[in-house]
């Protein structure tokens, strides 16, 4: 659906086009919270018509937030495919920004392009794996719980954490990952917190240690009980699209990913997901 032909105010008009678009975000932003998905959806889509019609006058990390913002749209309402289409176009618009800018950006240009090109990397790779089976995980050692793969929680759901030592973010939602395993757990649901090496030389027998032993004060510090493993390598993490902390995945008893986000997410709609697949 094209919505490059939406009404705007002669107030919108005059504005730069960076000043429309941080408007569309902003009522998107409140359609959506008075539960006015489409109208948000037309509002997005007709502020990414206007960066695509002047992609240099729009700046960069304004265009990654307007594309994750309608991204979580269209999977919310479930329309997968337009969600994979607009990110796949959009991370190769970033790459080439990227590469650009590591010849000729300022050092703060380097760093933004180089996290928005993540992000929508790691967006995309989140959409191409939602309503397929999960990918199995590669766990090296488990700090907290009974040894696991999802093949053998099949018939469970599994809500699966990415998160590091150093991620202040993951460490608050360990409190909220403790009350959904008291709450959930009996009805079904595993949680799986996963983290990996990321300041010891995977070479190093010593170094790997010394993180080991901080991740393990880390779950004593939080009193986890449920699993809490250390993934083999990256290759778990990049297949999940979650570089960035904390990620989470919602996986249903048939082994299906049916939502995942980066950071806590919303508690209420998290809630709703987990009751829905609980349900089945």
């Amino acid at each position: 659906m094209d919505f490059s032909d939406t009404p705007v105010s002669a107030d919108a008009v005059a504005m730069t086009p960076q000043m429309r678009v941080l408007s569309r975000l902003r009522q998107s932003t409140g359609l959506q919270q008075s539960g006015d998905s489409s109208a948000a959806i037309a509002e997005l889509e007709a502020a990414l018509a206007d960066v695509r019609a002047t992609p240099y006058e729009v700046e960069f990390q304004t265009r990654v937030q307007l594309v994750g913002a309608l991204a979580d749209l269209y999977l919310e309402t479930a329309a997968i495919e337009q969600a994979r289409t607009l990110l796949a176009e959009e991370s190769t618009f970033a790459e080439g920004v990227f590469q650009i800018i590591q010849v000729s950006g300022t050092k703060e240009q380097r760093r933004d392009s180089a996290g928005g090109r993540v992000f929508l990397r790691d967006r995309l790779q989140q959409a191409m794996i939602i309503k397929t089976e999960a990918p199995e995980i590669r766990v090296k050692e488990w700090i907290s719980g009974e040894p696991a793969t999802l093949a053998s929680l099949r018939g469970r759901v599994v809500l699966l954490e990415f998160w590091a030592t150093w991620c202040k973010p993951c460490r608050e939602m360990f409190a909220k990952l403790k009350q959904l395993d008291e709450i959930y757990r009996p009805r079904g649901l595993e949680i799986i917190a996963l983290t990996r090496h990321y300041f010891a030389d995977r070479h190093t027998g010593e170094s790997q240690a010394d993180e080991l032993n901080l991740m393990r004060r880390t779950v004593a510090e939080q009193d986890l009980t449920f699993r809490v493993g250390v993934a083999e390598d990256e290759r778990t993490q990049e297949l999940y699209g979650a570089t960035g902390l904390p990620t989470l995945a919602l996986i249903d008893r048939t082994s299906i990913v049916r939502d995942m986000h980066f950071g806590g997410g919303e508690d209420a709609r998290l809630e709703e997901l987990l009751n829905r697949y609980l349900d089945v």
